[in-house]
């Protein structure tokens, strides 16, 4: 077992040696995923309205109920505003292909509207509360609130989706508190919940954000995970087999099975650290985006409970101590340098098509995807980060890739003393 660790120490220190290595390995990787993936809302907004920036929410005719409503909201703070009148308004969409345009490049509008002129949107609202309050039950309103956007724009469509959930349904609700009068028994002031009681606020923002990240961040740690391995697995066996260094090691009087161990655990613990570092950097991501956009990957308020959070961090080395079985046993099969590295980065592919079919993928996994190695391992993530994780779940997937894991370098290793 010393001499395990020796070799595990010796394998550690070659890596710190240079700052360079260090840093391609440990950071350049993460900093790009997660450069990537908060890069994602930008390219999409620039593909569907050829512009960088978010256009704002243009505001026809803003009751004041709606402008305090948007200061005192923490959800309304995802856009930004530009208050008109109905006059300015007028003007502006008068040239109807100007107007269009401005659609096209992403511009949302929002008009309220009383249904005439001579009252506010908020004196037509207090005045249907007032007849409801007289127990008037045919009372209608004829406040409207329309919404106008290029019906044709995936980040439109998905923008005024976010909008109309997280600011005009809720200000809906509050129209009855500020504005009933003797209707409600609340009335004159608007009921906060983040005051009260700012667990709540904080679950809602979890369950969007874990949701989405469920889809996002297993399919990152998978390739994040296969590329380190695959790439220490080639420098420590395949490279050091083609410089002749692997035999000088062999000769030494530590045993070779010793030596393959120490180098295996090198790689199953600087990649697992690499892994949650990116983890980290994802977490610390989500918590910064405080803007949340719709077209976030990783919206606002991302969190694990420490169970969870236990299972994300147990799936991690276990996955990649399969993921280096594997590359190690590829090593081991074959001798040309160019054959191994070609068979080493096709997985690569599997993985970003898996990414990418988890990314949109509407459905939970089937059982049957629970027997399939390493891909249990990112619905199991997935899984977790959606709060529906299963015990026996966790307990197959990692009862089943350690044993594959296991029984993989049992073979490879026999195979090589054989030699």
């Amino acid at each position: 077992m010393n001499k395990i660790f020796t070799v595990f120490k010796w394998e550690i220190s070659k890596l710190f040696s240079s700052w360079r290595r260090t840093f391609t390995l440990f950071l350049l990787p993460a900093i790009f995923l997660v450069g990537m993936l908060n890069l994602f809302p930008i390219l999409i907004n620039y593909m569907s309205t050829g512009s960088l920036n978010k256009q704002p929410v243009t505001c026809v005719d803003a009751p004041d109920t709606f402008r305090n409503y948007v200061e005192n909201t923490v959800d309304a703070t995802a856009f930004k505003y530009e208050y008109i009148t109905f006059d300015e308004f007028k003007e502006m969409s008068a040239d109807k292909e100007s107007y269009r345009k401005q659609l096209r490049k992403g511009m949302l509008v929002c008009l309220f509207f009383s249904g005439d002129f001579e009252h506010t949107f908020d004196d037509e609202v207090r005045a249907y509360y007032d007849e409801l309050s007289k127990e008037n039950t045919e009372a209608e309103s004829s406040a409207i609130i329309f919404l106008a956007y290029d019906g044709g724009s995936f980040t439109a469509n998905t923008r005024i989706e976010q909008f109309k959930e997280s600011v005009l349904k809720d200000y809906q609700s509050s129209l009855v508190d500020t504005l009933g009068g003797g209707f409600t028994p609340i009335g004159s002031s608007l009921f906060q919940v983040d005051v009260f009681n700012p667990v709540t606020k904080f679950a809602d923002h979890r369950t969007v954000a874990n949701n989405t990240a469920g889809r996002v961040v297993a399919g990152v740690l998978m390739i994040l995970m296969y590329y380190t391995t695959y790439s220490l697995v080639s420098d420590m066996f395949a490279s050091e087999r083609e410089r002749g260094f692997m035999a000088k090691l062999i000769m030494t009087p530590v045993p070779r099975k010793q030596i393959y161990m120490g180098k295996i655990l090198a790689i199953t613990s600087i990649v697992s650290f690499t892994s949650l570092l990116t983890l980290g950097l994802l977490f610390l991501s989500s918590w910064l985006n405080r803007s949340n956009d719709a077209m976030s990957l990783l919206p606002f308020g991302m969190f694990l409970t420490p169970s969870e959070l236990l299972i994300v961090l147990l799936t991690i080395p276990i996955t990649v101590l399969l993921m280096t079985a594997v590359c190690v046993s590829t090593v081991f099969s074959l001798k040309n340098m160019e054959d191994i590295t070609v068979n080493l980065q096709l997985p690569l592919i599997y993985f970003l098509g898996d990414f990418f079919l988890q990314l949109f993928r509407g459905t939970r996994p089937t059982t049957l995807e629970y027997f399939i190695p390493v891909h249990n391992s990112m619905e199991l993530i997935s899984e977790t980060f959606m709060a529906q994780d299963k015990l026996w779940h966790v307990l197959f997937v990692y009862l089943l890739n350690i044993g594959i894991a296991i029984a993989v370098f049992a073979h490879t290793f026999k195979k090589e003393e054989n030699k």
